[in-house]
């Protein structure tokens, strides 16, 4: 993959120029409200691409699953929210070569913003911590901006008292992402960890020459937010190749995960219904003896 996506840069680098005069005598096309992944191989800029995808009503935002295995057409954006953008590991490395061709060209800010607001959070907290404020920052800070298989590894080998806390949490809320809307901890990412000040004890400090003092038995309190990953927003913002190519492999392990995620869901539901079905023969047969 890596040597595929270094050889399609270096076709499309040199392409650019041709791409950019040619896009000035192309006609504007008609607005689509779901991208295709066709409109990635035509020469527009990626700016015209998000542009398209913010101006997207918020109903149908909401009827509109990224993650579709009904039909043939596959997401690899790994998304709820967002309509779909890349249909294809191919597409993602197409995608990615073609911003890093076109890197000099900015998205203006709003434009991410309005894109990262639509996306699906999860919170997680744990209050009434015995522990300092600043020094439970302090572990927070490991967690903080990474994916969560990432997080939990930094944590792990964190030489900090409360870094299993920390972990617990994590784990804690992207269980909670999955039993609502079926996220793999493959598909999130930490973008809040820190901690504020709880209810402090006060307590008696005794200091020399009969004097006494005040002193606190600091708690704090942990706010964590999970949110889903926008893997097209992240090979975007990404300043080198190896970071684009970090994402696209993170971009694959999310959709393995998911897809052993669906499998192993649709054999619960087949057991559970193979359940229920063997469960209303026995008492049909059990009726119909009474009955006799």
């Amino acid at each position: 993959m890596a040597q595929s996506l270094t050889s399609r840069m270096s076709r499309l680098a040199i392409s650019t120029r041709n791409i950019f005069t040619s896009s000035l005598s192309i006609s504007k096309p008609n607005p689509s409200p779901i991208l295709s992944c066709s409109s990635l191989r035509t020469p527009l800029m990626h700016t015209n691409i998000l542009r398209s995808l913010s101006t997207i009503p918020k109903q149908q935002l909401q009827q509109t699953r990224t993650i579709d295995i009904t039909n043939n057409s596959p997401d690899f954006g790994a998304t709820s929210t967002l309509p779909p953008l890349l249909h294809s590991q191919r597409d993602a490395e197409n995608f990615a070569a073609f911003v890093h061709a076109n890197k000099h060209h900015k998205v203006k800010p709003f434009i991410l913003k309005r894109r990262r607001h639509q996306l699906k959070s999860y919170i997680g907290n744990e209050k009434n911590i015995r522990h300092s404020p600043w020094r439970m920052n302090l572990v927070c800070q490991f967690a903080h901006g990474l994916t969560v298989p990432e997080a939990l590894k930094q944590l792990m080998f964190c030489q900090k008292v409360k870094a299993p806390l920390v972990a617990k949490v994590i784990r804690r809320t992207a269980n909670l992402a999955d039993i609502r809307d079926g996220f793999q901890p493959s598909q999130l990412e930490v973008s809040e960890c820190f901690t504020t000040h709880g209810t402090h004890l006060k307590r008696l400090k005794i200091m020399g020459r009969g004097r006494s003092g005040k002193k606190l038995r600091r708690f704090s309190h942990i706010r964590l937010v999970l949110r889903e990953i926008d893997f097209p927003t992240k090979i975007l913002e990404a300043t080198s190749i190896n970071q684009k190519r970090k994402w696209l492999e993170r971009l694959a392990i999310a959709r393995e995960d998911y897809e052993k995620a669906r499998v192993e869901k649709e054999e619960l539901e087949e057991l559970e219904r193979l359940a229920a079905e063997v469960a209303e023969k026995q008492r049909k047969e059990k009726e119909a003896e009474s009955a006799k």
